[in-house]
């Protein structure tokens, strides 16, 4: 049973506020389950739970509640709860403001004072502007910032906010009204990520139905929400998916289906005996940054481990193919780029039909910005690309939010 009190009155009136004057966001609301939490500084919200500090609350006037409320429950209508994929959380938690506050300001609503706003970040996505950060952050230092690939300290992915008094939650950021927590972790009573994500599409398509009737749709949002579709699902496990899919695979009834065996149905699991070779060939003509090749590399490196390759080739190359390093079955793969002259994609695959290898997949990393060959190879080709172009054959994986 909820028990009401003057905060909980107080938010309640700031939605239905919302309903009426904006009635987007507000419909949104509707979506959060408002619970009180002390060992938060301000609000924060994990795509289920709008949680909310009182003493915070109470410091803003009516119009500035409704903003906040409004900032918070963008972060699940743009998937920003399923979106961090290993990023710092703090960084994340900027970068994911910044995208947001320019909507709410243009929609006319009300920010506290001192919010997160740039306004060479409008119009980008919580990942562009993530990247942008990073690099300010890696110039201003010096070097690489190790904390974002890892996470970071204070990373909240496993979701561990209790809400018990003065115990310390997700990191808080300079200038921020809220956290954005990630996805609560997946059990009998929460749905798959897939499933909140589609759920949280059908909620914004509704509230963005009512809010045409009413002639009142926020400016910039439909830039903003494909630019969540397009993110939603991370290049990492696109990447994963389409090589997957490149690896030959049969049935066995000697290894029966488990996800079919608790209802009594029987079905054939699949069986994936390994691969024999593959190549990966690496744009070396300064198109990847060393963050990008980081990430491909460990990405890489997963998904090989689980494939088992007889032989890995990677080869790196710009108009030529530069250098070959061999890696057979269980070396561990280490990417040392050398090149940096203009961009040609026919020498690599001339180099392995000179030799005779028929790879399974060939896997490129460029900015996919060079001459093709005339005619698709005999075999898979995915191009993990860090830039916007496209290929004439193969499958691209975009790269930008990296």
């Amino acid at each position: 049973m909820r028990i009401e009190t003057p905060t909980s009155r107080r938010i309640e009136k700031a939605r239905t506020a919302l309903v009426l004057d904006h009635p987007f966001f507000g419909a949104l609301l509707f979506r959060l389950k408002d619970s009180e939490c002390r060992s938060i500084q301000t609000m924060a919200t994990d795509g289920e739970s709008l949680y909310y500090n009182p003493d915070f609350v109470e410091t803003l006037n009516a119009a500035t509640l409704a903003g906040t409320l409004a900032h918070e429950v963008m972060h699940p209508a743009l998937h920003h709860h399923v979106r961090r994929s290993g990023r710092n959380p703090k960084r994340w938690n900027m970068a994911c403001d910044y995208a947001i506050n320019p909507l709410l300001i243009d929609a006319g609503l009300n920010l506290p004072e001192g919010v997160l706003l740039d306004n060479r970040f409008r119009g980008m996505s919580a990942e562009q502007i993530y990247n942008l950060l990073e690099s300010e952050a890696s110039q201003d230092s010096g070097s690489d910032d190790q904390e974002s690939v890892s996470g970071g300290e204070g990373s909240n992915a496993e979701h561990p906010l209790t809400c018990k008094a003065n115990e310390p939650s997700a990191p808080m950021t300079d200038g921020g009204i809220g956290q954005v927590l990630d996805a609560p972790v997946l059990d009998n009573n929460t749905p798959s990520i897939e499933e909140q994500v589609r759920e949280w599409n059908i909620a914004v398509k509704q509230a963005a139905t009512i809010a045409k009737h009413a002639g009142k749709v926020p400016a910039g949002l439909n830039r903003a929400l494909e630019g969540a579709a397009e993110a939603a699902i991370d290049w990492r496990e696109l990447l994963r998916r389409s090589w997957s899919d490149t690896i030959p695979a049969d049935y066995r009834w000697m290894r029966p289906n488990r996800r079919h065996v608790w209802a009594g149905i029987y079905l054939p699991g699949v069986v994936r005996e390994g691969v024999g070779e593959i190549a990966i060939a690496v744009d070396c003509s300064g198109s990847v940054s060393a963050r990008q090749l980081r990430l491909f590399e460990a990405e890489v490196r997963s998904i090989l481990e689980g494939q088992r390759p007889e032989r890995v080739y990677v080869l790196y190359f710009d108009a030529v193919v530069q250098k070959v390093e061999t890696y057979e079955a269980g070396q561990r793969i280490k990417l040392n780029p050398v090149g940096g002259g203009g961009t040609e994609f026919g020498p690599c695959f001339e180099w392995l039909e000179e030799r005779s290898i028929r790879p399974q997949p060939l896997v490129f990393l460029t900015d996919l910005y060079g001459s093709f060959p005339p005619s698709a190879p005999p075999y898979p080709v995915l191009w993990a690309s860090t830039g916007s172009h496209k290929a004439p054959f193969g499958e691209v994986i975009a790269m930008q939010a990296a």
